[in-house]
């Protein structure tokens, strides 16, 4: 799977990459900031991508909806990401354009059940 990180925590964001690439066979493209991320979003073309809700020049939810008003991104999972013990609120990553969104660190183990919503 084609996978688009949006995390700005550096040591968090090699260790997922690690992760995803050699123990779960996943082609991954970092981002730290939401800028990168809508810059790599059309070359990449990902299936995934997993947004830190906190991140340094917008949160998460602007950078779901920027990311939903780009061609392709119709078929593309979106999965929020917090390191915060407060869950997100569903009804704001839903309205965002997210899938499903998960506490940090998540378990990458559950990527393949993840279906985008209609």
């Amino acid at each position: 799977m084609k996978i688009l990180l949006v995390e700005d925590h550096l040591a968090l964001a090699e260790m997922s990459c690690r992760l995803l690439e050699d123990v779960h066979d996943h082609q991954v493209e970092h981002a730290a900031t939401g800028a990168r991320a809508l810059e790599l979003f059309p070359d990449f073309d990902p299936e995934l991508v997993l947004v830190d809700i906190n991140l340094p020049d917008m949160d998460g939810y602007d950078l779901a909806r920027r990311i939903r008003q780009l061609p392709g991104a119709e078929r593309t999972l979106l999965v929020a990401l917090t390191g915060f013990g407060n869950i997100i609120d569903d009804t704001s990553a839903q309205a965002a354009g997210f899938d499903a969104h998960f506490r940090k660190p998540m378990n990458f183990d559950l990527l393949p059940s993840l279906r985008r919503r209609a």
